[in-house]
């Protein structure tokens, strides 16, 4: 395989991860959006097939990047890029996994009789949890080691959410349904977790740019190294 022709590849498969990320933001967005609605049936089913969808791109980004691979055994920058690729590609698709879940618990919370509040805590959860996954993809398409190391600088605040929310919803665990308090708990716990992917993406990102590996480094560290 030609180095140029191996490049059009290499482009084609950056391509198909981003329109595969757009789509995983909006299958998370959608998600969200149920939480504490009362007819969520339908959403929850668009979520589960936009779930499949992501799953059938993830796999054929693999098998893609699995042949660059072999047939070409790309040497230095172009070899971080398709490491990146893959560990990006898993990513994505366990967002995927995520959005699910929280459609799934958003359905559940709707079957109970009686209703839970939805705290602040939550919204706030999701709007820094959505935005780091946008930067950090940004990162990836900017080649930015700058923007994706801003992206791990926000997962504690996005711990500490989760920490205030777990603790809000265990004081009104004994005036509201407790099974909808646990729900509400569990869809923090999913919001967290897409957070953390956010900024495995966004340490990907560094070290396809840089050739370094910051992760277990704290963002100052790593701002140094």
């Amino acid at each position: 395989m030609s180095h140029k022709h191996f490049g059009e590849r290499l482009e084609d498969l950056r391509e198909s991860l981003h329109r595969m990320s757009h789509d995983i933001e909006e299958l998370l967005a959608e998600a969200v959006s149920i939480v504490g609605k009362a007819d969520v049936a339908d959403a929850t089913g668009r979520v589960v097939e936009g779930d499949r969808a992501i799953d059938a791109i993830e796999v054929e980004i693999e098998e893609t990047a699995i042949e660059l691979f072999a047939l070409h055994q790309p040497m230095a920058s172009d070899l971080r890029v398709l490491v990146t690729i893959l560990k990006i590609n898993n990513d994505l698709e366990r967002i995927g996994d995520h959005a699910v879940n929280i459609a799934e618990a958003a359905e559940r919370l709707a079957a109970l009789p009686k209703k839970v509040p939805i705290p602040p805590e939550l919204q706030e959860m999701e709007r820094i949890a959505r935005q780091m996954l946008s930067d950090a993809l940004d990162a990836f398409v900017h080649e930015n080691a700058a923007e994706a190391s801003a992206v791990r600088e926000r997962d504690d605040t996005v711990d500490a959410l989760q920490e205030s929310l777990f603790r809000v919803m265990l004081t009104h665990m004994t005036e509201h349904n407790i099974s909808g308090c646990l729900q509400v708990i569990l869809i923090g716990r999913n919001l967290e977790r897409v957070a953390d992917l956010a900024t495995n993406i966004g340490e990907d990102v560094i070290y396809m740019v840089r050739g370094t590996t910051v992760r277990h480094q704290a963002p100052t560290e790593a701002s140094t190294s």
